[in-house]
């Protein structure tokens, strides 16, 4: 059930030109007792090669900007039912560093454990030294690897809050890799025509051709990367949810639009979608303000269809505050981190292009 994108590394000079990491769109396949189906065709995650030690040991892992961990499994896995596909084997190179500090990640219905390693870290071409990672050695999910693509995540916010060392993103800012503190994520809608081209990830700036018009720049504050949120529109009238302010982030590593729970049943209100999809052609359009500028969801952008059936990608959660924007926001709208203040962190927000 799950829609997955290759990133394909550039082996570029990061002096002087930008670091441009291009998506390639993989479908997953699923089957049921109708045979083979597209599932979840709209519900991308996003993952690519990055290389860990001296000579580089290879993983896929998931970009997410909702995290800044970074951790892979360790030769050390513990789970006997569970068979990654690469392990990150720290006697095979020149350059690991001990460290072996107990780590635990928060999931919903369990946690990542493992331990802490530093080794240079290879991302698009760039060599982070002396990263911190987390070697993973057991997983609260059963079947983790038979059922996601990729070895494990790597988090691109900047600070930890976890404290479990420097992110990848922050070592990069701080060693000096690149042209300008900023990078960029343009994600291309998919397309029934089987284009492979899914987007963009550009660390050192922005390329024009991934937008329309100028970005809206926000304040982000805190580690948690959060930014205001004002009055949520829904065919043309306000819901006053967030009318006296919301938080909100957006998380490439969610393929919906996570929302407290009593925001999601006004907002399932206000857009009245039927379960078989009989008034899919006239629901709403969904528009959030940010930085008292609109940025609107079409119904094709908010809506899971399959056959027969509608789904909404605004899901409610319990013990809940703020919202998180995940693929179905990134895909429409261009999305940049601006570190060239490190104290004053921006995110900006631009049409994205097809």
């Amino acid at each position: 059930m799950y829609t997955s994108i290759f990133f394909i590394f550039s082996l570029l000079s990061v002096s002087e030109a930008l670091v441009r990491i291009p998506l390639q769109i993989d479908h997953a396949l699923s089957t049921n007792n109708d045979g083979v189906q597209l599932k979840n065709v709209k519900d991308f995650l996003y993952y690519g090669k990055i290389q860990i030690g001296n000579p580089g040991q290879t993983f896929t892992v998931l970009f997410d900007t909702g995290s800044s961990s970074l951790w892979v499994p360790s030769e050390n896995w513990l789970a006997k039912t569970e068979n990654p596909r690469n392990r990150y084997i720290s006697s095979a190179s020149r350059t690991f560093k001990e460290n072996g500090t107990k780590a635990e990640l928060k999931y919903g219905k369990g946690s990542l454990t493992g331990f802490l390693s530093v080794d240079t870290v290879t991302v698009g071409g760039i060599s982070i030294t002396s990263q911190t990672f987390i070697e993973g050695v057991k997983t609260p999910y059963k079947e983790f690897f038979k059922k996601m693509p990729f070895d494990g995540i790597l988090g691109l916010m900047f600070t930890d809050p976890l404290n479990f060392g420097t992110s990848v993103w922050h070592s990069m800012v701080f060693q000096g890799k690149i042209a300008k503190n900023v990078f960029s994520i343009w994600l291309r809608r998919f397309s029934n025509s089987g284009e492979i081209n899914g987007g963009e990830v550009v660390f050192g700036g922005i390329i024009p051709a991934h937008f329309s018009g100028d970005h809206t720049y926000v304040d982000v504050e805190g580690p948690g990367n959060f930014f205001a949120m004002s009055n949520i529109w829904v065919g043309g009238k306000n819901t006053n949810i967030c009318s006296s302010g919301c938080k909100a982030i957006v998380d490439s590593g969610s393929s919906n639009i996570n929302v407290p729970m009593d925001s999601a049943d006004e907002i399932h209100r206000y857009i009245g979608v039927e379960p078989n999809c009989n008034n899919f052609e006239t629901l709403p359009d969904v528009t959030f303000t940010i930085g008292g500028k609109a940025f609107v969801l079409t119904p094709l952008d908010y809506i899971r269809r399959s056959r027969s059936q509608c789904t909404s990608k605004f899901v409610g959660k319990t013990n809940r505050s703020h919202w998180t924007l995940g693929i179905p926001f990134m895909r429409v709208f261009h999305t940049v981190f601006d570190y060239q203040n490190t104290l004053a962190v921006k995110v900006g927000f631009a049409k994205s292009t097809d």
